[in-house]
């Protein structure tokens, strides 16, 4: 993060491309891994194959789509050349396709927060041209993938959305969310007991004494929810600090005259999924990366 924030304005879309040009390669690989194709490397979830990418985790390889997917977006409406538009076009195509077939509903949460952004921003400087384009980019890949049997996504988006409805009524049941209710639930409970320096980085596993938090099928050793985690793992000074540095980098740049909003919505898209997700050490670095370069401080050298 703070090497990236003193990258020159001029390389800052040259790290870009090659973080697109990885999310690429992986979205190819993934597809091949859904269609089952021989000498590929396949995880199989409930007898399923899972598009994992390279990151050998379905979850994962969506936070990755997610990153790719929002950075293309941003370039797409930041871009008025025909050429360059048709090409961002294209990889929105493919990233929203990694992610659909990812069926990760955290990173599809994510992409959604982060499409209700780019609305309310592309009716503001009045581009509502943009706006079809990509959602209808967005509906061709979900009604593709989904008619070719390769997602359960829309089944779990409805699944989520009835569990959110219950939940304001007051109906709140440990498995909601895929246990995340659960999780979060007993997680809670434990913070009080670690407040100022947490169990200690990654130890989550051990923040329940003598046996580790779990169910009739799982042990849990992450909180699912990347600021639970941080709290529980490392402390309150420890949240507070991430949660400034990122809000202050966002707040920064939305008051800065150059939007350049490709680079303010990965980290959207990225925060918004990291209330379900986790860090790991697959994606995180190239979060980071977007963040320094967000946060640009080359001209204060």
């Amino acid at each position: 993060y703070f090497i990236s924030t003193y990258i020159e304005e001029k390389h800052k879309k040259k790290i870009i491309y090659l973080l697109l040009i990885i999310g690429t390669i992986n979205t190819l690989y993934a597809m091949f891994q859904v269609q089952e194709m021989k000498g590929i490397i396949i995880r199989y979830n409930w007898s399923k194959p899972s598009a994992t990418g390279f990151v050998n985790n379905s979850n994962f390889f969506g936070t990755l789509m997610v990153l790719c997917l929002s950075f293309s977006l941003g370039l797409f409406i930041d871009e008025e050349k025909n050429t360059l538009k048709i090409i961002y076009s294209l990889l929105i195509f493919i990233f929203m396709v990694g992610l659909i077939i990812s069926n990760t509903m955290s990173s599809f949460l994510g992409m959604l927060i982060e499409l209700i952004f780019i609305v309310i921003y592309l009716i503001k400087y009045k581009k509502i041209k943009k706006i079809i384009i990509i959602i209808l980019i967005f509906s061709t890949s979900l009604i593709l993938i989904t008619a070719a049997g390769k997602t359960k996504i829309l089944k779990d988006a409805i699944k989520t959305k009835n569990e959110a409805i219950e939940i304001t009524k007051g109906n709140i049941h440990d498995k909601y969310g895929t246990n995340r209710i659960y999780i979060w639930k007993n997680t809670l409970k434990k913070v009080p007991d670690n407040l100022l320096t947490g169990v200690g980085i990654d130890n989550f596993y051990y923040a329940f004494g003598e046996k580790p938090l779990s169910d009739e099928k799982w042990i849990y050793d992450k909180a699912h929810n990347e600021y639970l985690q941080i709290l529980i793992t490392q402390g309150i000074f420890s949240l507070i600090a991430y949660l400034s540095l990122y809000g202050t980098i966002i707040i920064k740049k939305i008051k800065s005259k150059e939007k350049n909003i490709y680079l303010i919505l990965p980290i959207i898209g990225y925060l918004t999924q990291a209330f379900f997700n986790i860090s790991v050490i697959e994606v995180a670095p190239f979060f980071y990366i977007s963040l320094g370069i967000l946060n640009s401080r080359y001209d204060e050298v």
